[in-house]
């Protein structure tokens, strides 16, 4: 059972809470609290009534978009430290998105009415506004890389985002998290067999260690270079890392 002390201690080492002013943060944790979700279970659904504020303290929680003519579709993976569900506390009286536990997890809740309360302080809804415009920047990246037209780059690039890997900008590698290759291809616009097979040749180039479910970045600066093709991103990949038949490897020199 996760202990609300050590939770309280995540979601302040890292994310948006740990930006915050320490009074709002201690309004909050007065409000909040810790729940325990089951793998597979909802939070919420897209275009459900409103409700309250969540904060990832251990596991992930997988976003999930809809239109009227697609979806609900997986889009994204939240770690520990990312908060969701914000628009309610905000007056939205629907949801846009749809959440749920990719895996055993804890979440601290910040009920709809704590929530409404907390923002009437101008200084708090900005606070709690910025979770917005951080969910934007991870949808303009969502756009961004599946605009990526060669698949193994368009893999690479998805894979640094939903492993928490490029997080806030910055580059770094990850331990071990949860992560299947079914999810990844949904996520890639991609075949699962061409993903198990592009996963291989990362783990063959050393950027990532496989595991059952479970992934850990071990080079995201290679990977970004590889995925992004930056002309100050170029890097020397040997053809036996991606397809030597895809536009780009020749034979005996680089990637892009």
């Amino acid at each position: 059972m996760m202990d609300r002390a050590e939770a309280e201690r995540i979601v302040l080492s890292k994310g948006w809470l740990a930006a915050q002013p320490p009074a709002f943060q201690a309004a909050l944790f007065r409000e909040s609290g810790l729940l325990r979700f089951r793998k597979g279970e909802t939070v919420y659904l897209s275009g459900s009534g409103p409700g309250g504020l969540y904060g990832v303290v251990q596991g992930s929680f997988g976003t999930y978009v809809s239109t009227r003519f697609s979806g609900p579709d997986l889009s994204h993976i939240l770690r520990p430290g990312w908060w969701f569900g914000e628009g309610p506390t905000l007056g939205s009286e629907t949801r846009l998105i749809g959440v749920r536990a990719m895996e055993a997890s804890f979440a601290l809740h910040l009920p709809l009415a704590a929530g409404r309360a907390l923002v009437r302080d101008p200084d708090a809804a900005r606070s709690v506004s910025e979770i917005s415009r951080l969910g934007m920047q991870v949808a303009v990246m969502n756009v961004s890389e599946l605009l990526i037209r060669r698949v193994d780059r368009r893999l690479g690039a998805v894979l640094l985002r939903v492993s928490g890997a490029a997080e806030n900008g910055v580059l770094r590698p990850t331990g071990d998290v949860r992560l299947t290759q079914g999810d990844l291809a949904r996520m890639a616009n991609a075949s699962r067999d061409l993903v198990n097979r592009m996963l291989a040749r990362f783990e063959a180039a050393g950027w990532v260690r496989l595991g059952y479910n479970r992934i850990a970045i071990l080079d995201p600066e290679a990977t970004a270079r590889f995925a992004y093709q930056r002309e100050w991103h170029r890097v020397a990949v040997p053809c036996a890392a991606i397809d030597a038949a895809e536009p780009g490897c020749p034979a005996a020199a680089m990637a892009g």
